[in-house]
Parts: structure tokens; C-alpha cells; sequence
């Protein structure tokens, strides 16, 4: 008898679990007083399996800087300070997600800071979301980037509308993926590109829009987005190489919630690996498909 789908989720957490587990140094050399660290969201790795002091100092500057006003005048950027329109609604969501595992066991200070901050930055992003404009910009990949934005801010959206009890945030997130399915290539693929578009460029917009799109379908359980989720899957395994794009496991909860596409899946696991430490990206996005895999336990 073939594994259940469950033991093989199972056997993908235990894969991720150590490599998880690796020490992974911190510094903020790339941080100014307009810019913080992508890697500040590994709050989410470093609380997936209890809170620990580490990963309350983590957050301690993301909550600073909302006494200060004006949120929107402060970039994301990662450790080598580069930037992407995608890194503030991940590193939200990351937090969000540390807020929703661990909220009953944070002390009582710190359980209404991180509430007060997270608000904040959700009320930013809501705005941001406005102003993207998903209508105008999904339909080719020169504009990718901004899709890509789109549908990480719409999943943070969906986790803080239930952490907040907040329908108008859930129902934005739901919207914007309703939109991003009716557009959904013939092929799969969830962007419309021409001749003059970049391969790999487009291929990472394409793996950052479906890993978003999957975890946002794992945590709405929502059947059609899933639907959409696996096309597109099957579309990277036709059409794309997704190392050339990038070496963080963009899509890989993705790969691995399809069967048929689990061979890209261990490629990326075999990478990750192999990298003597993690850059704060891969941390988060190993530590969301841990708790995307634990969603089908209960």
C-alpha cells in the first residue's frame, strides 16, 4: 500500500526539521534608520517550536519603529542590502505567523506590543495594497514583481484577519486571489509574458506568486486557489527551470502538496541542505512550509 498523503507530509517536516535546526548568526550591518532586515522575520523559525528570547529580541526593532510614524517611509531589505517589493509583506507574514503560534505564551508585555505593532504594519499593507493595483499589473511579467507584492501582502491579509478577527482583511485576500485565478494561463502559469521577457526574472515572480497562492489555499482551505496552485506546479515541471530563478525554495510547499511535482521539491530540499548557513529568506520560507504541513495534521 502506497504512503498516505499525511505520512509523506510527515516525512517532508522531518526532512525540513534539521535543516531548520542549523545556528544561523544575526547582524543588522544592511539596517539604517530607513531600512530594516528581511532576516528580522526568522521570528517565525525561531518560535515554530516554542518562544524563546531570541526570537523576541528579533522583532524588538519592528516594533520600535512604529512609535516613530510613517511605516511607508522604511524599506525591507536582506542581509547584502537588496531590496524586493515582495520582502515587507513576507517579513510581516512571518511574524504574523509567530504571533499565531505563540500569542498564549508570550509574556503579557510583549503579547500587547507585538499586537499594537502587527496592526500597524497590517494597516500599511492594506494601503499598499490599494495603491498596486492588481487589475493593472497582472497581466504581463515586466510587471511581475508587483503581482508577486500583491499576493504576499493578500496572504498576510488572510492570517491577520483571523489573528484580528478583521473580515475586510480576509475578504481583500480573497478577492485578490479570485483575480489571480481568472487570470491563470491556458499553460499554468499565473503571468502573461511576451518574447521580451526575462526567463529567469519571470520564473521567480512565478514561484513567488504560487508559494504565496499555496500557503494562502492551505490556511483559507480553499479548494479552487488550490486547484489554480497545482497548474501551476505542473507548468514549472513542464516549462521552467526554478534553480535558474533563484536558490531559495520559493513554491516548494507547493511542489510538495503535488505528488506529481515532488522531484522539484526534493531538488530544493537537497540545495538547502547542503548550504552551510541559511539566508534569513530560505529560513522563513522552510519554516511556512513546516507550518503549512502541520495545517494538515489536524
Amino acid at each position: 500500500m502506497p504512503p498516505s498523503p499525511l505520512a509523506d507530509f510527515r516525512r517532508y517536516a522531518a526532512l525540513i526539521a534539521p535543516i531548520l535546526a542549523r545556528e544561523s548568526e544575526f547582524s543588522d550591518a544592511a539596517e539604517s534608520a530607513t531600512a530594516v532586515q528581511i532576516e528580522r522575520g526568522a521570528v517565525l523559525p525561531l518560535m515554530l517550536n516554542g518562544t524563546n528570547l531570541q526570537g523576541l529580541s528579533r522583532v524588538a526593532r519592528l516594533i520600535e519603529i512604529t512609535r516613530g510614524g510613517r511605516l511607508d517611509t522604511i524599506a525591507v531589505v536582506d542581509r547584502l542590502g537588496h531590496h524586493r517589493p515582495i520582502y515587507r509583506p513576507l517579513l510581516v507574514y512571518a511574524w504574523l505567523s509567530a504571533f499565531s503560534l505563540r500569542y498564549e505564551d508570550l509574556p503579557r508585555e510583549e503579547f500587547g506590543r507585538w499586537e499594537e505593532a502587527l496592526r500597524a504594519w497590517c494597516d500599511l499593507l492594506e494601503a499598499e495594497l490599494g495603491d498596486i493595483g492588481w487589475d493593472r499589473t497582472s497581466a504581463w511579467a515586466a510587471r511581475g514583481s508587483s503581482a508577486a507584492e500583491a499576493c504576499w501582502i493578500a496572504v498576510a491579509l488572510q492570517r491577520a484577519g483571523k489573528v484580528y478577527v478583521r473580515d475586510v482583511w480576509i475578504d481583500l485576500a480573497s478577492d485578490l486571489f479570485g483575480k489571480l485565478i481568472k487570470s491563470q494561463q491556458p499553460s499554468g502559469a499565473f503571468l502573461e509574458s511576451t518574447a521580451a521577457d526575462s526567463p529567469e526574472a519571470r520564473w521567480f515572480d512565478e514561484l513567488a506568486i504560487l508559494h504565496a497562492s499555496a500557503a494562502y489555499a492551505a490556511l483559507a482551505e480553499d479548494r479552487t486557489v488550490a486547484t489554480a496552485v497545482r497548474k501551476n506546479t505542473e507548468f514549472h515541471l513542464r516549462e521552467t527551470q526554478p534553480d535558474h530563478a533563484t536558490a531559495q525554495p520559493f513554491g516548494l510547499f507547493a511542489f510538495i502538496w503535488n505528488q506529481q511535482t515532488r522531484l522539484l521539491a526534493d531538488a530544493m530540499l537537497n540545495h538547502a541542505s547542503m548550504q552551510t548557513q541559511l539566508d534569513g529568506v530560505t529560513q522563513i520560507l522552510l519554516a511556512d512550509v513546516t507550518q503549512c504541513l502541520r495545517l494538515f495534521e489536524v
